[in-house]
C-alpha cells in the first residue's frame, strides 16, 4: 500500500453495526437563527431529497431554503465527512459535548434530517474525514487513516451500510495530496478523487485509476449521473468546470465575481435541479446559483450567515 498524505477536506466509513441513537429528551427541528456565525464547515448537500440546502458545521446543521437560514435546534453534532443522500444523511465525526454518545461516532445515518441516526459501524473507533456516499446507490466509499483490526488504512468501499467492507488496491492513482472522494449517484462502481496532480476516475470501485486531467490542485470534485464538477486552484485563481465520463469536453462554469481568490472547499448541486448549485470557500463563504453560474447570491460571508 503506497503511503498518501493527505490535506484537510473530508473523512468517511467503517463496519461495526450498532443500535439507532437518539436523544428523546430534546426536541428537534429547523428553527430560528441562534448562532447566525460558523467557524468551521465540514460538508454541504441537499439530504432527503431537498429541496433546502443543509450544511454541517463544527457546532450542528443549518437548513438555507426560499426563508432563509434556520438552525437545528438540538443534536449540535462535529459532523465530519458529512455526506447528503436522497434518504438523508451519512457522516461521521464528534458528539455534542455533554451527551452520552462515544467518540468518535464511527460511520453514521440519519434519515430524519438529523433528529436521531443509526450508528452503522466503528462506533467509538474510527473518525472518517474522507467519505463518499452514492445520492441513490448508497453505496459507501471511505480512505481510512485510522487503521483498526477490522479495517487497515487506505480507501474501502460498503454496498451493505458497513455491515461488509472491501479493500481497493487503487492502481493508476500516484498523487500524494487527496482532497477528497466522490461517489457516482446511482452506479456503485463509480468513484472519483480530487487531488494535488488532477482528477482521477475509476469505474470498477477504485481498484484500477484513471487521471482525466492533470489539472493542478483539484480542491473538490463531486459527481452528477452524466459526469460531474470539480473545483481547482490555479495561479491563485479558483475555477469550477464540468466534466463528462467517456469525454474530454470540460465546462468552465462563471464564478461569483467576487470570489476570485479564495479556493473551493465544497460542491453541491440539487438532485432534482441540476442548475442550482452551491459552493463554499475555504474562507467560510457560500454562494448559491439557480442557472448553472450565470447569477450568484452570497448566503454566507466569511462564516457569517446572510439573509
Amino acid at each position: 500500500m503506497k503511503k498518501i498524505k493527505l490535506y484537510v477536506g473530508l473523512i468517511i466509513v467503517g463496519g461495526l453495526l450498532s443500535a439507532c441513537s437518539t436523544d428523546k429528551e430534546k426536541s428537534y427541528s429547523f428553527d430560528k437563527v441562534e448562532n447566525n456565525t460558523f467557524e468551521h464547515l465540514h460538508g454541504l448537500g441537499y439530504i432527503n431529497g431537498g429541496p433546502e440546502l443543509v450544511i454541517s458545521t463544527h457546532d450542528g446543521l443549518y437548513e438555507y431554503g426560499k426563508d432563509g437560514w434556520r438552525e437545528a435546534t438540538s443534536e449540535k453534532h462535529d459532523y465530519m465527512g458529512f455526506q447528503a443522500i436522497r434518504e438523508g444523511f451519512l457522516s461521521s465525526g464528534h458528539p455534542e459535548p455533554g451527551t452520552n454518545y462515544k467518540h468518535p461516532l464511527g460511520l453514521i445515518k440519519s434519515t430524519d434530517q438529523g433528529a436521531s441516526f443509526d450508528q452503522l459501524a466503528f462506533y467509538g473507533e474510527i473518525d472518517f474525514h474522507y467519505l463518499a456516499a452514492g445520492y441513490d446507490s448508497n453505496a459507501i466509499y471511505v480512505f481510512n487513516e485510522m487503521p483498526t483490526k477490522e479495517m487497515g488504512k487506505g480507501l474501502h468501499y460498503s454496498t451493505d451500510e458497513g455491515s461488509t467492507w472491501n479493500q481497493l488496491s487503487m492502481k493508476g492513482y500516484n498523487s500524494e495530496l487527496m482532497s477528497n472522494l466522490a461517489a457516482h449517484p446511482s452506479r456503485k462502481d463509480v468513484i472519483a478523487i480530487g487531488s494535488k496532480d488532477g482528477l482521477y476516475l475509476s469505474e470498477n470501485h477504485g481498484d484500477n485509476f484513471n487521471l482525466l486531467n492533470d489539472v493542478k490542485m483539484v480542491t473538490y470534485v463531486t459527481m452528477t449521473e452524466s459526469g460531474g464538477l470539480y473545483a481547482s486552484f490555479e495561479n491563485e485563481v479558483a475555477k469550477l468546470r464540468t466534466f463528462a465520463i467517456g469525454s474530454e469536453e470540460e465546462i468552465e462554469i462563471q464564478l461569483p465575481t467576487i470570489q476570485q481568490i479564495e479556493p473551493i472547499a465544497f460542491i453541491a448541486v440539487n438532485p432534482e435541479n441540476q442548475e442550482e448549485i452551491a459552493i463554499a470557500t475555504y474562507n467560510n463563504d457560500i454562494y448559491i446559483t439557480k442557472d448553472n453560474g450565470l447569477n450568484w447570491e452570497t448566503i454566507a460571508d466569511s462564516g457569517g450567515l446572510v439573509k
